[in-house]
């Protein structure tokens, strides 16, 4: 059985991933709120981000996570590039591309827009590109 929960996780302090292998054999000691790694690396809670991973893939197969940058074409509006979010009052992952101010533009992450999209980024590693 596939564990149906994953995540990636953001190393605040050297501004990277933590690779694959390195997040397999991840532990968590909530009353000390660190992380052990099975290479023996000990984090605080405070100097991670995790994403969660959404259970859909884009349209190269790539596994969709929240935080992920995704470009979409519409046949109105031609390409679109924006944010993987999770927002609770939707019930889910959404696809938002534009929030100014209270107003903002977004659908919800489902199968048929994740299959027209392709990851182009992350909000980390590539924020200029919702700009």
């Amino acid at each position: 059985m596939n564990n149906r929960f994953k995540f990636r996780i953001w190393d605040k302090r050297n501004k990277s991933f933590f690779i694959n292998e390195e997040t397999k054999n991840v532990y968590f000691d909530i009353w000390q709120w660190t992380i052990y790694m099975s290479t023996c690396l000990i984090y605080a809670i405070e100097d991670c981000i995790f994403q969660q991973y959404t259970g859909l893939t884009d349209s190269n197969d790539n596994p969709i996570y929240e935080g992920d940058i995704l470009k979409i074409h519409y046949d109105v509006g031609g390409d679109v590039i924006g944010q993987v979010l999770y927002e609770a009052d939707e019930g889910g992952y959404i696809f938002q591309w534009k929030r100014k101010g209270r107003n903002q533009d977004y659908n919800n992450l489902n199968c048929d827009l994740a299959f027209e999209s392709v990851i182009v980024g992350n909000i980390f590693e590539h924020s200029e590109l919702l700009k």
